[in-house]
């Protein structure tokens, strides 16, 4: 397997179950059906064809395997694990480098403006530095890199606010890591971030 390991965190397009934030404007049925066509292009956008990284999908929740393998064929799947969205990226970090990463990054699913050279931009980012980190217009970040594990990164942060990128940077900091950034992207949180969107 490559030693530049991607990790993409997918959720399965259940209406109620995803983009609950952004359901509150526009319904469950249509955020969920907005989130599984966001998530299909950065499949397709993301995808490693001659990129120098194999890519594992990180699915949630564990009873939809079946399903995402029907949806999403001829991927690598694990299931997502942990308590909260920092202990599910320490652990699938962890899990990346299980499997023989010297470079791991890792992304979400819903961020529209995702693409291959994104990434690949953020594995060579780690030649020069410890820890690799794209900042999302909200005030959280959509990409974090690594070349080894660093669980402290994803404790005692305010999850879902727009202080976990300054949180972070400044445990990174505290730990004396280098860190190199990467472009600001938007997800799509709320109703103004639609216009931009995939068209279904």
């Amino acid at each position: 397997m490559n030693r530049n390991l991607y990790g993409i965190m997918i959720k399965y397009p259940e209406p109620g179950k995803v983009k609950t934030r952004l359901a509150k404007d526009i319904g469950n049925s249509r955020a969920a059906e907005i989130y599984r066509h966001v998530a299909e292009a950065v499949m397709t956008n993301t995808a490693p064809v001659d990129q120098g990284y194999d890519r594992i999908v990180f699915y949630d929740p564990l009873e939809r395997l079946h399903d995402f393998k029907q949806w999403l064929p001829g991927n690598h799947f694990i299931v997502q694990q942990g308590d909260d969205v920092g202990e599910r990226m320490d652990r699938a970090i962890r899990e990346l480098m299980a499997r023989g990463a010297g470079k791991a990054v890792l992304t979400g699913g819903d961020i529209p403006a995702l693409n291959s050279t994104i990434i690949s931009g953020a594995f060579a980012a780690l030649n020069h530095a410890d820890i690799v980190i794209g900042p999302a217009a909200d005030g959280g970040y959509y990409l974090i890199g690594m070349n080894e594990p660093h669980g402290e990164i994803f404790r005692s942060i305010p999850w879902s606010t727009e202080r976990v990128f300054e949180r972070t940077i400044k445990t990174i900091e505290e730990l004396h890591l280098t860190v190199a950034g990467m472009p600001v992207l938007s997800d799509i949180d709320r109703v103004e971030d639609l216009p931009n969107r995939p068209k279904p």
